[in-house]
C-alpha cells in the first residue's frame, strides 16, 4: 500500500465501526479510500447534494449544519479527529445529503466510498453490528435536536452553553456568531441573551471565547422568561 493508504488503514483500524474488522478487510477498505484537504470554511458537502461517500476526520474540525425553516440554521454537531460524518444518516438508502458539512479550519479527511463501506458491512458481522448501534445513537441525537428546536431561544442558549461546557470546560472556544448558528437564532437575539447572562455575572465574553463564571446559575437560567 502507498503511504496514504497505510495512514488511512491505521486510522480506520482504531475507528468504530471498523475496529472489529479483519486486517485484510481494513486493507481492502483503505485501498478504496482517499485523503482530501479543505480550506477553512470550505463545504465538504451541502444539504441536497448527491451522496456517494462518507468522511472520517484526520485533522481539523467540521461543523454539521441543518436547515430548520425560515432563515434558521441549526448546528447539529461539531466534530473532530477520528469522527465520522455524512454516513450514518444515509445508510440503507440512496438519499442525498440531509445536512451541510463545513470545515471549521484547515481540514484533512478520508473519503470512504459508500460501495466500499457497504461491501465491508456485508462481510463483517462485527462492523454491521457496531454500525447498527451507531445508527441508533444517531436517531437519539436527532430526536434531541428536534426537541431542542422547539425550545425558547433563552433555553436553547443555555442548553448550548451547557453542552459546550461539558466538552470544553469553563472556557469555551466559540465566537458569538458561532453560538448564534448553534442556537438557530439571529445574532442579535443571541447577543441580547448573552447580555442578560453577562449582567447576572453568569458568564463573560472575549473575542472568540465565552467564559462560564457560575455553572449553577447557568443551569438555573434554563426556563426563565426571555427579556
Amino acid at each position: 500500500m502507498s503511504t496514504d493508504q497505510n495512514k488511512i488503514a491505521e486510522l480506520l483500524a482504531r475507528t468504530p465501526p471498523f475496529t472489529g474488522a479483519s486486517e485484510a478487510d481494513i486493507a481492502a477498505l483503505a485501498a478504496a479510500c482517499s485523503l482530501h484537504k479543505f480550506a477553512p470554511k470550505a463545504q465538504v458537502f451541502s444539504e441536497g447534494d448527491r451522496a456517494t461517500a462518507g468522511w472520517l476526520i484526520v485533522s481539523g474540525r467540521v461543523r454539521i449544519l441543518i436547515f430548520a425553516g425560515g432563515t434558521r440554521t441549526l448546528q447539529a454537531e461539531a466534530l473532530g479527529p477520528g469522527e465520522l460524518f455524512g454516513l450514518y444518516c444515509r445508510l440503507g438508502s440512496r438519499s442525498p445529503h440531509t445536512c451541510t458539512a463545513v470545515a471549521e479550519g484547515e481540514l484533512v479527511a478520508v473519503r470512504i466510498p459508500d460501495r466500499a463501506f457497504e461491501a465491508l458491512s456485508h462481510r463483517s458481522l462485527a462492523v454491521s453490528r457496531c454500525t447498527a448501534e451507531r445508527c441508533a445513537e444517531r436517531i437519539r441525537q436527532i430526536r434531541n435536536l428536534v426537541r431542542f428546536g422547539r425550545e425558547s431561544v433563552n433555553d436553547r442558549i443555555v442548553s448550548t452553553l451547557l453542552t459546550l461546557r461539558a466538552r470544553f470546560g469553563d472556557e469555551i472556544p466559540a465566537t458569538r456568531h458561532e453560538l448564534a448558528t448553534w442556537v438557530g437564532a439571529s445574532q442579535e437575539t443571541v447577543f441580547r441573551g448573552l447580555a442578560v447572562l453577562r449582567a447576572k455575572r453568569i458568564l463573560r465574553t472575549e473575542r472568540g471565547r465565552i467564559f462560564i463564571l457560575d455553572a449553577k446559575k447557568l443551569l438555573q437560567a434554563s426556563g426563565e422568561p426571555e427579556q
